[in-house]
């Protein structure tokens, strides 16, 4: 629910007088224009976010991708070693049984008979030469594979570091979109609350241009023009019976005296409480419809009888069939009977009020210019006795 109802219900809920300066037709639709300024500005600042979340969501796919390739690299690698280490044990082998030819055995050796089986002194340079060469030849192959496994070992830490770091950014990223989730659901919700106030605001300056206020007209002294004229004012259920009056009572919910009881409850003895319809109690304009925690489904009625400004409530309805600017007859339907919020069973509260009730520029204030509508309205002198039409006389 937007921001100015949920003040004017807590106001209500909590009895406090609203007095609202009086604004003219102009004044309205600039804060209209600056309501659908808001409104553009919020479904920007929704699209960046979402174009953030999907650069978000793209590079986390994409860190998935280079998890995947460092992965198999390591594993490309890790196979790479192993072959090495194989080819390693095959020229430790050779090694060995080369060095194994040059040990002596059995007090002679070999090597020396190898190379004094020379034919020549240059045969015997080649055969020195020869094994010299195949010796250093192997020990160099076997340092080459040694660091080429070292460089490998090497590149499995830097890609397993990177991939920890991707890792980190991967969850800084997570963190990221519920961060910018968080804040698209708050622009989501802002955006509802503005377009509702846009609404209602629209609703405002169109029923003042309907009325036919000018941009600088004060809205107070045209909407006194347009409000139609009654002489007096009708019971608001055809059929019904008084339940409980205006004044200090026994709180219903504590069962302790002294809470002051704003209006006049009624209910019928029809098998369908809440079928029952609720008229206007005389011709006038609707001022306000909606719900509140205290008062359940109500609507206040604005009216001029006999020149004298009052208003309507009727509270704890089921339902509501007017809104803010409607005209209305003695006829009018505004809802039906119901048991919506602080009340006990089905019935409806009719408070009535010497003045009109939160309209701009208004004093009127709620409780303290509450009257008994007993004093405008004639019902049976006793609690239960059905009425069975709304105009029929009682002493």
């Amino acid at each position: 629910m937007k921001k100015r109802i949920v003040v004017l219900l807590l106001a209500i809920a909590l009895l406090i007088p609203i007095n609202i300066k009086a604004k003219t037709l102009g004044e309205y639709r600039a804060e209209l224009e600056a309501l659908e300024q808001s409104y553009n500005e919020n479904q920007a600042s929704i699209a960046r976010t979402d174009e953030e979340i999907a650069a978000a969501n793209a590079r986390v796919q994409e860190i998935y991708i280079e998890i995947d390739t460092i992965e198999s690299d390591m594993i490309d690698i890790n196979k790479e070693i192993a072959k090495l280490n194989e080819q390693i044990i095959g020229k430790d082998k050779e090694l060995k049984d080369l060095i194994r030819y040059y040990e002596f055995s059995n007090g002679e050796s070999v090597y020396l008979e190898y190379l004094f089986s020379a034919d020549s002194i240059t045969d015997f340079i080649y055969r020195y030469s020869v094994t010299e060469q195949l010796s250093k030849y192997n020990d160099q192959l076997i340092t080459e594979m040694h660091d080429l496994i070292e460089r490998n070992n090497q590149n499995i830490k830097d890609l397993q570091e990177k991939e920890e770091s991707l890792k980190g950014l991967q969850v800084e990223l997570n963190e990221q979109l519920v961060i910018l989730g968080n804040q698209r659901q708050a622009l989501g919700d802002e955006s509802i609350d503005i377009m509702d106030e846009i609404e209602a605001q629209k609703a405002i300056v169109q029923h003042y241009e309907d009325i036919g206020c000018s941009e600088d007209q004060d809205v107070t002294t045209c909407g006194k023009a347009s409000l139609p004229m009654g002489t007096k004012f009708y019971r608001p259920l055809d059929t019904g019976y008084i339940t409980d009056e205006y004044g200090y009572r026994y709180d219903p919910f504590t069962g302790v005296w002294g809470n002051f009881h704003t209006g006049t409850d009624m209910s019928t003895y029809s098998s369908c409480w809440d079928c029952m319809e609720i008229k206007s109690v005389a011709t006038g304009v609707v001022g306000t419809a909606g719900y509140s925690s205290s008062m359940g489904n109500y609507v206040v009625i604005w009216h001029n009888i006999n020149g004298q400004d009052y208003s309507s409530m009727y509270m704890h309805l089921s339902d509501t069939y007017v809104s803010i600017g409607q005209d209305v007859t003695k006829d009018t339907v505004i809802g039906h009977m119901g048991n919506t919020g602080w009340s006990t069973a089905t019935h409806l509260h009719l408070t009535m009020l010497t003045c009109h009730l939160w309209e701009p520029g208004s004093n009127c204030s709620y409780p303290s210019d509450t009257v008994d509508s007993r004093g405008y309205i004639n019902y049976p002198s006793s609690f239960y006795v059905d009425w069975t039409d709304r105009t029929s006389y009682y002493d």
